[in-house]
């Protein structure tokens, strides 16, 4: 796929109370911000914002006003009670496409037996130019290089998708 991904914004959204309160350091967005980089996209913002839905979901409003063509949420995508990331995602995409969770999670099997536990979320957040691919991913820095081994190659199917007439 020859779809060029440079100039192409993206956003990521940390989910943290933990990284919130200054008790632990952020190491997947960072980690995550390069990858995304190294890939040719630019600008790549990074937000981070507390384990809460209202948050999540003003956070996702944000960077849906943007022209962010990738938003990644790292974080929240357990089972506890405040891991609310996947419903607050499938709220902003028109198009889930299960297919990439699956082989997220999948990949995932591959370096942690804890990978099935997440419950990613990945669509599309219109069916046109204006589309941007929505990623609820796990926190942890291997958890969201996993999601990027696979996001990042079919980024560029995706877009090209979107943007066909």
């Amino acid at each position: 796929m020859s779809y060029d991904l440079t100039g192409t914004g993206a956003r990521i959204i940390v989910v943290n109370d933990r990284v919130i309160s200054g008790e632990r350091s952020d190491k997947a967005g960072p980690a995550a911000r390069a990858r995304i980089e190294e890939a040719g996209l630019s600008p790549v913002d990074l937000a981070v914002v507390a384990e809460d839905a209202g948050q999540v979901r003003t956070a996702l409003a944000a960077a849906l006003e943007t022209p962010a063509r990738l938003v990644l949420v790292l974080g929240g995508t357990g089972f506890n009670r405040r891991d609310r990331v996947p419903e607050e995602v499938r709220a902003v995409i028109e198009v889930e496409l299960p297919g990439i969770a699956e082989q997220i999670r999948a990949h995932g099997l591959e370096n942690t037996p804890l990978s099935s536990l997440s419950r990613e979320v990945v669509g599309v957040t219109s069916r046109d130019a204006h589309g941007a691919l929505v990623v609820a991913s796990p926190g942890s820095r291997g958890g969201a290089s996993d999601t990027l081994d696979v996001v990042v190659p079919l980024l560029p199917h995706v877009l090209a998708q979107l943007d066909e007439e």
